[in-house]
């Protein structure tokens, strides 16, 4: 997994596990399963990040050379929009994902649309 540093913009007031961090220029909402320490809106973290897909995959090749982070309403899910290489989404940040290997290596080097029912986020230790 890539290691990134992250800036804790919000953490959920109804659901505390629920943060949003600026990763790379991205503003990502995400599941936070892990952390180790206390945490406090306006620092900087050591994370990485997880794709969550529950059910079927939605791959699908864009025309567009676009990349990033679309929300999908007010949820957890995202459209995550890059460039498929070895199983990898680089969307800014970059998603690794066997099945994208072995199901979708066909898309391999082309621009992709992804749809994730969340990003996990682990905090790491300092």
């Amino acid at each position: 997994m890539n290691k990134y540093i992250a800036l804790l913009k919000s953490v959920g007031e109804e659901v505390e596990e629920e943060v949003s961090l600026k990763v790379n220029g991205l503003i990502v909402t995400c599941f936070a399963g892990y952390c180790p320490n206390k945490i406090c809106v306006g620092n900087e973290y050591p994370v990485v990040f997880e794709l969550m897909i529950f059910n079927d995959y939605e791959v699908e090749e864009v025309e567009s050379k676009c990349c990033g982070v679309e929300r999908i309403e007010n949820g957890f899910s995202y459209w995550v929009k890059g460039r498929l290489c070895k199983g990898e989404i680089d969307c800014g940040i970059k998603f690794s994902d066997e099945i994208l290997l072995s199901d979708y290596g066909y898309l391999d080097g082309k621009f992709v649309r992804v749809k994730v029912d969340r990003i996990d986020v682990e905090f790491l230790e300092e």
